[in-house]
């Protein structure tokens, strides 16, 4: 875990090399089980754990496994514990693999506060009576990487944290980018501001156009963005418009039925009952969801866009990693360097970027019943 990102990238790329078997398989091939394959790559914070939940309930999804984003919102050992955790209270999805990427991103210094990352560590309190990690997450770009040459059928990527895993395999096994059928990805900001200023924690900083995800690591995001693999962005421009309310908290009271829609039930009410995760839209929910049924989204614009990964002064955020703690590597080995603090990780429209579907705008009832419709099914 304390090598390079140098080292890491010469590690996994030999690694990868290694899983994807050379026999070709049929696009159109599709799984026994009707459904279509998914991958979740996740950062592990509340709103991962809902869509987490919102997958592994339906009926139109084949869950593949799942790879944690490392520098997101959870350690590797408590964000692989928790994954797992929420995968066994799904029957049919209790053995799905769990990887873990790396602890660091690309390139620059941008990291989430520690405050954070403890108060996802126990899921809120979920899980505060349980033991310590015991099982050690696999590394996440390599199951990431063989899951995606495994699969007789093109598989979407649900991305609800920071690209990094994903950005990885690209780079280190570009001919994999066949085998993804689509990113569906909750992050950036196209027209809405950025929301990098919470209360208490970052309230002066100078970036007011980055959202969270690709902040955290604007070279992975701007490789996938770049990579040509098909995009499906869920920016804030549509969850701003899909917030938690009493009505909706009301609801998943019903869903206490099952031993999932018990968790979702409990996690809500703990985002709604906290003091420390501001104002909640459901970000990573809505993804989900319009992942599975695109017809949520009721207003969507084909944008060609690129996200700001330019070098600048940004040494991170107050009450995250310290910059001395990170590698003086990047992950293509070569010295790391501070990013923009005004613009790292924004989402912006331009002549050089790539096409991406975009959603900007989705039906907040429609969702609603079909997150709670979908999780009740269990």
């Amino acid at each position: 875990m304390m090598m390079t990102i140098g080292m890491r990238g010469a590690l996994w790329g030999a690694a990868l090399l290694f899983l994807i078997s050379p026999a070709a398989t049929r696009a159109e091939d599709q799984p026994a089980s009707g459904r279509s394959p998914i991958i979740i790559d996740t950062d592990m914070g509340a709103d991962d754990w809902l869509a987490i939940a919102y997958i592994a309930s339906s009926r139109n999804a084949e869950l593949l496994g799942v790879t944690v984003v490392g520098n997101g919102l959870s350690s590797c050992d408590d964000a692989g514990r928790n994954a797992r955790y929420i995968l066994a209270l799904s029957p049919r999805n209790a053995d799905k693999p769990v990887g873990c990427g790396s602890v660091w991103p690309m390139d620059g210094y941008a990291s989430y506060p520690l405050t954070w990352r403890e108060n996802a560590a126990d899921m809120m309190g979920e899980l505060a009576s349980a033991p310590k990690p015991g099982v050690k997450a696999v590394d996440g770009p390599a199951l990431l990487a063989r899951l995606l040459s495994e699969s007789p059928a093109p598989v979407q990527i649900l991305a609800t944290g920071g690209l990094t895993n994903i950005a990885a395999v690209l780079k280190t096994n570009p001919r994999l980018r066949e085998k993804i059928k689509s990113v569906v990805s909750m992050g950036g900001a196209i027209r809405a501001p950025g929301n990098l200023r919470v209360d208490g924690f970052t309230n002066d900083h100078g970036n007011t156009r980055a959202e969270w995800n690709y902040y955290i690591d604007p070279v992975a995001a701007r490789t996938v963005f770049d990579s040509g693999v098909p995009v499906r962005l869920v920016p804030l421009d549509a969850t701003n418009g899909v917030p938690l309310t009493g009505d909706f908290l009301a609801r998943t009271e019903g869903l206490r039925g099952s031993a999932l829609g018990a968790f979702v039930q409990r996690t809500f009410a703990r985002i709604r009952a906290s003091t420390t995760n501001g104002e909640y839209y459901h970000w990573d929910p809505l993804a989900a969801a319009i992942a599975v049924n695109p017809g949520l989204c009721t207003r969507g614009e084909r944008l060609s866009l690129s996200v700001i990964s330019d070098q600048g002064q940004d040494r991170g955020l107050p009450g995250g990693q310290p910059a001395e703690a990170f590698p003086v590597s990047s992950f293509d080995g070569h010295q790391r360097k501070p990013l923009s603090e005004e613009a790292a990780g924004a989402t912006v429209i331009s002549p050089h970027g790539n096409p991406v579907d975009v959603c900007m705008q989705a039906d907040a009832a429609a969702f609603e019943n079909d997150f709670l419709a979908t999780i009740g099914s269990n």
